[in-house]
């Protein structure tokens, strides 16, 4: 390799004759129209009956701003995937829409509903600090959509919605790798988190390429969710390497990939 040729190209021509193009994500289960909104939530009381108070937090206002998000890295999204099995924080901050003031010390409910089914319903609660911020925490399902509600007094008729967000649940998928000579790989892992098709599910056997990742084999899983792939290296180096399941029309979940594995291939 000459020194002028970048790591992205040396790994590029190691890839390139044995990659092939994984086929393109196929939709997840549709999902279902997600109705009107606001909508009635199962659980989501006001918080204020049976209590001493009056108003929920100060100052406290029917004209409420409610804004909510998801946490992602450094980021804010209205919808995220998660691993099944995984928790989801919700995060928000409550404002006067008159004046900007942050309303403190108000409870806010968490609501969620699962999108192939069933009514919204309360699935926790949480309160806000001074400058009206929150953190809720979604417990780990299936896909859903959540919000967040808030009810400003006693005697309010209806609470205050937030929008709407989307939790989509992925599939789970472990890898263990094996290096072999002659700079052979060996996959082994299983996909979990729903029943696996007849069939089998498809999985690629990926190779970092630069800033992206190539997919080197696609295979099948055993109706166990597991599967093997096979890979010969070009060169011996470091590569980083992980499997991906796509997202495939017999499959209720979305897609997921592997935890990345540092491997160096021997002679």
């Amino acid at each position: 390799m000459t020194p002028t040729t970048t790591r992205a190209t040396a790994l590029a021509t190691v890839i390139t004759a044995a990659a092939v193009v994984a086929p393109a994500a196929a939709p997840a289960k549709l999902l279902a129209p997600p109705g009107p909104w606001p909508a009635p939530i199962v659980g989501g009381e006001n918080p204020l009956l049976g209590t001493p108070y009056v108003f929920n937090g100060g100052p406290a206002t029917a004209n409420a701003r409610l804004r909510v998000y998801l946490p992602y890295g450094h980021g804010r999204r209205m919808a995220i995937t998660r691993a099944i099995g995984r928790r989801a924080v919700v995060r928000g901050r409550l404002r006067n829409r008159d004046n900007g003031h942050s309303i403190s010390g108000a409870t806010v409910q968490l609501a969620a509903q699962d999108v192939y089914s069933g009514p919204w319903s309360a699935v926790g609660a949480g309160r806000t600090n001074r400058k009206g911020r929150f953190r809720l925490v979604l417990p780990a399902g299936y896909t859903r959509r959540v919000a967040v509600i808030y009810w400003p007094a006693v005697h309010s008729g209806s609470p205050v919605f937030s929008r709407r967000l989307l939790v989509r649940a992925g599939a789970r998928v472990y890898l263990k790798t094996k290096m072999l000579k002659h700079q052979r790989i060996i996959y082994r892992g299983k996909v979990s988190g729903a029943p696996i098709p007849a069939g089998g599910l498809l999985v690629a056997a990926q190779v970092q390429n630069g800033r992206h990742w190539a997919t080197v084999r696609l295979v099948r899983t055993h109706p166990s969710g597991r599967f093997t792939a096979r890979y010969r290296f070009k060169t011996r180096q470091r590569f980083r390497v992980r499997a991906l399941v796509p997202s495939q029309p017999a499959w209720p979940l979305y897609g997921g990939y592997s935890f990345t594995k540092r491997v160096k291939a021997r002679r």
